[in-house]
């Protein structure tokens, strides 16, 4: 029993201490160091090449010109070319539930953002979609310089194709090589189909692996960003062998921000687990794109794993590639692939439409065909769906969304507890900056919104820290009387029983609120609304933290920001404790200093959104314990 009530006393300090705990998972989680090197996964050195003249595919280029091909649908501007036959550049368009900021379009020097009031989010690295085979063409495979053969169609209002093709040869076997974009009207999804086509009348053994590139990086451009934090949003993740793996924040120089060592080798090769890689992907702080392999009954069509660049360069070029081992072909089918003729005459299987089609050419043994499915948009469960689930179901074979993403989109599998209220917030702010106009004002009304909400546990918290307050000079009669800790403890929680005060009652509020803060945080930290987004002076991007000066070239450390706002908010903190608090005790007293230190630590790199939501609630905090004081002296 006396334990019991020795634990309930203590929660009061223990309460900063469980604030920190859990921001330090958050901030571990953000960066989601745990899943850096599977423990399935092995290491390669990659292949030494003896000759200078690579053996790989070859094509002819003469006589073709290269053309360009602008693609728009209700959420994204695609632009394809055929030199590559790759998707060049995407846009994503500036709407209601993506708020690009209006800055960055009108200083852009791209007449296309500006045409379409959109943001151009590849790095103008685009999307590759392309066979290679040699590791070393992870950056820039040769068939990115083969000039395809095009074909455009409008299949309906809802539908836009382009095919792509090239025959190409490899040794004394001869290939063609097509690829298929369909893009969806309403969606922020599209189809991409790759088929390599054996057309030798004999069986094809590669007697080695073949690579495939798919995407690339995500912007905004990482040289244009001094944050810390920002290139840490930089990442690559695939789901492999029945897990999701992500890898945030590389650098080549000193690993992931000198906490691990670089791996070793500059390659990473995942094959141990044949026909279980889900999709691939990056990700940027806002931007989320990847690429999904759907279902096939033909293992021949499913990649066997993923080999990654450890040293990719900070532009993106080289992320991954997925890898087919022992790859091989059988000889080439004199039928015509039911795909091709399908693009060319518009006719699609009414009754499976044309996931059904993609699989009745998978059954062939004389064609590889990579089918997936390509998001590329916001971060977030309101983009990240499709607007049409017949239309899915008929084009992709699926109803629904990968849901495993949104461990990316909100950052990991613990900030997703807490999506939905912090989706909830951001439509709050959206709501909120309609009217003000500002999005620093909009932090302080919806500070001053969650202080209304919780008002009813604010009460109690009052209640009892007043009553504790009262209580003032015996517990300092008790701490000073009584040295042994168990016995003080006992004895000021015979006080408390006698004056009927639960001091766990004044911990309360805080521990409902928790959740509200991790949505907060969430909601803050990564979301578009508050990108280059301005409150008042110094305070220039609600995104990053308040610079107001930079230290350079200092002994310990390159460069020190110097921020405002994280000092305002320890000094607010420290005066809203020191009102709150009533006991002598030591230990409450070391607690006074030392927490608002740490949280000085944690909140010095954060976005200025969130160290503003943070001051402002202990501003009212404070002025709330004015309040009540001046009417508890007057009553």
């Amino acid at each position: 029993m006396e334990d019991k009530q020795n634990s309930q006393n203590q929660m009061s300090s223990l309460v900063p201490i469980l604030i920190l705990g859990i921001t330090t998972i958050i901030l571990f989680q953000f960066l989601d160091f745990s899943q850096r090197t599977p423990s399935e996964s092995k290491l390669t050195t990659p292949q030494k090449e003896t000759n200078i003249t690579r053996i790989d595919f070859s094509f002819q280029n003469q006589n073709l010109q290269i053309q360009e091909y602008i693609i728009e649908n209700d959420r994204n501007v695609f632009v394809l070319s055929s030199k590559g036959g790759r998707v060049e550049r995407v846009y994503l368009k500036s709407s209601e539930s993506v708020n690009i900021p209006k800055v960055i379009i009108e200083q852009s020097q791209d007449p296309l953002e500006k045409q379409y009031n959109a943001l151009e989010i590849t790095r103008r690295k685009g999307m590759d979609f392309q066979l290679h085979l040699y590791k070393n063409q992870l950056g820039n495979p040769i068939l990115n310089e083969a000039i395809f053969n095009t074909e455009v169609q409008n299949v309906d209002e809802k539908i836009t194709q382009i095919l792509f093709s090239k025959d190409i040869a490899f040794k004394d076997y001869k290939f063609t090589l097509y690829k298929i974009y369909r893009f969806l009207k309403e969606e922020n999804f599209f189809h991409q189909i790759v088929i390599l086509q054996n057309q030798t009348d004999r069986d094809f053994v590669l007697n080695g692996d073949l690579f495939y590139k798919p995407i690339s990086a995500l912007g905004p451009n990482p040289e244009d960003v001094e944050s810390g934090r920002e290139l840490a949003m930089f990442g690559r993740f695939y789901h492999y062998n029945g897990s999701l793996n992500t890898l945030f924040g590389f650098s080549p120089d000193t690993g992931f921000f000198g906490c691990f060592s670089p791996p070793p080798g500059k390659f990473e090769v995942h094959t141990q687990n044949p026909d279980t890689l889900r999709y691939v992907g990056v990700n940027s702080r806002y931007f989320i794109s990847y690429a999904q392999f759907l279902e096939t009954n033909e293992k021949l069509h499913l990649p066997d794993g993923v080999i990654i660049e450890n040293y990719p360069p900070l532009d993106g070029s080289s992320t991954f590639s997925v890898v087919f081992s022992d790859f091989s072909l059988g000889k080439k089918e004199p039928e015509e692939l039911r795909i091709l003729k399908a693009f060319r005459e518009g006719i699609i299987d009414k009754a499976g439409g044309y996931v059904e089609l993609v699989r009745s050419d998978q059954k062939r043994k004389d064609v590889l065909i990579i089918d997936q499915i390509v998001y590329t948009g916001l971060r977030s469960d309101e983009e990240h769906r499709f607007f049409s689930q017949e239309l899915a179901r008929r084009e992709f074979g699926l109803e629904n969304v990968e849901n495993s993403v949104r461990d990316v989109i909100y950052t990991s599998g613990f900030l997703a507890l807490f999506s939905k209220l912090r989706d909830g917030i951001v439509l709050m702010m959206r709501f909120i900056n309609k009217y003000v106009n500002n999005y620093g004002v909009t932090i302080i009304i919806l500070a001053l919104f969650f202080k209304l909400v919780t008002y009813p546990l604010n009460q109690v918290q009052a209640k009892t820290m007043k009553k504790i307050h009262e209580l003032k000079p015996e517990l300092d009669r008790i701490n000073e009387r009584y040295q042994d800790p168990a016995e003080r403890q006992k004895k000021i929680m015979d006080l408390y029983k006698k004056h009927k005060i639960n001091p766990a009652m004044g911990c309360l509020p805080i521990l409902i609120q928790i959740p509200i803060f991790i949505a907060l945080y969430s909601a803050f930290a990564e979301s578009i609304e508050l990108w280059k987004s301005p409150f008042i002076w110094w305070m220039k991007d609600l995104s990053q933290p308040d610079t107001v000066y930079v230290i350079k070239d200092l002994i310990i450390m390159k460069n020190f920001h110097v921020n405002i706002l994280p000092l305002l908010m320890v000094g607010s903190q420290i005066i809203q404790q020191k009102m709150t608090m009533v006991s002598s005790d030591p230990q409450q007293k070391f607690l006074l200093y030392f927490m608002p230190i740490l949280m000085l630590f944690f909140f010095w790199g954060l976005p200025s959104g969130v160290t503003l939501y943070w001051t402002v609630q202990n501003i009212i905090s404070i002025i709330w314990q004015l309040i009540v004081e001046k009417f508890s002296k007057s009553a």
